[in-house]
């Protein structure tokens, strides 16, 4: 169970990061700030702070902090990222990731898609069937769209190395959300519209580990207007229901964080870990920050 409720909020904030946060008209040509992974953020009067985009993978290039990253990181006196990943908001979430009123999966889906499901599951993770079947369809599509190196437990993703190296500096901690915050984006959604995206997931699962070798390179490479290109093939034309999901998930997300970061850059000499498709587009925190009034500049 303990490799479940981290490899949870842990493939969360994966999901997160790897969603697009742009106006559907932009380009790889014109989406705003299209390139860079560390973005200083300065104003008047006030001591800068450093905005980094993440990948939530465990990828040992990932990991490796490039040297301009890692000098911003190891000079700063204050660790922001999405959500704190301590050990209560990872009992939360998976205390969420279960039914509660006697339902089950398989009570809730159809016995062909249930019996699909079960098979792609046993070959992707060590999860007993009574435990998926007990979870939530939201849960299970987190847990199925987990890449391989967070399925065997064996490298520990960018973000959470990022916490603990700040923790064990005891410098100061915050989190933009709260876990019921980001878990409220799921429950938000109907069972029905969980369902469709779980089975969706699941008919086009070998297109969608096709792609994230793509969106690991174009991370490494650090194009977020790639990212946001590749981004675009995980949307459905024949329905609304991601289109929604999307814009719980970041458009109403972007905002909320780039409020509560200003009192951060307020502070001064901050670092701040996001998913890293939530910095550029019209839509994205560093253009909602410029509209404050705030200077972006990418570093890396």
């Amino acid at each position: 169970m303990k490799n479940i409720k981290s490899g949870l909020i842990l493939t969360l904030l994966f999901f997160t990061a790897l969603q697009h946060s742009y106006v559907e008209s932009e380009s790889k040509q014109s989406i705003l700030h299209p390139n860079g992974l560390l973005w200083k953020i300065e104003k008047q009067g006030m001591v800068a702070s450093y905005l980094y985009g993440t990948m939530h993978v465990g990828n040992p290039e990932v990991v490796k902090l490039s040297p301009e990253v890692e000098q911003a990181f190891v000079q700063s006196d204050h660790f922001v990222m999405e959500v704190l990943l301590n050990f209560q908001a990872m009992g939360y979430m998976a205390s969420a990731s279960f039914f509660n009123d006697g339902r089950t999966l398989k009570d809730v889906m159809g016995r062909p898609e249930y019996k699909r499901l079960s098979g792609l599951i046993n070959k992707r993770l060590f999860i007993s069937p009574d435990v998926m079947n007990h979870m939530k369809p939201w849960a299970v599509l987190m847990l199925l769209m987990m890449p391989a190196d967070q399925r065997v437990q064996s490298e520990v993703a960018l973000d959470m190395v990022l916490y603990r190296r700040a923790s064990q500096r005891r410098i100061r901690l915050a989190g933009l959300e709260t876990v019921q915050e980001q878990v409220a984006v799921f429950e938000s959604m109907t069972l029905q519209d969980q369902l469709w995206m779980l089975n969706r997931s699941v008919e086009d699962i070998d297109n969608i580990d096709a792609q994230l070798p793509e969106m690991l390179n174009a991370y490494l490479n650090r194009d977020l207007a790639q990212l946001v290109k590749i981004q675009q093939k995980f949307m459905y034309e024949d329905s609304m229901i991601d289109d929604r999901f999307l814009y719980q998930l970041l458009d109403i997300r972007n905002i909320k964080m780039a409020q509560r970061i200003e009192p951060v850059l307020e502070q001064g000499n901050a670092f701040i870990a996001i998913g890293a498709l939530h910095l550029p587009g019209e839509a994205g925190i560093l253009h909602l920050l410029e509209q404050q009034g705030y200077k972006v500049t990418s570093i890396y």
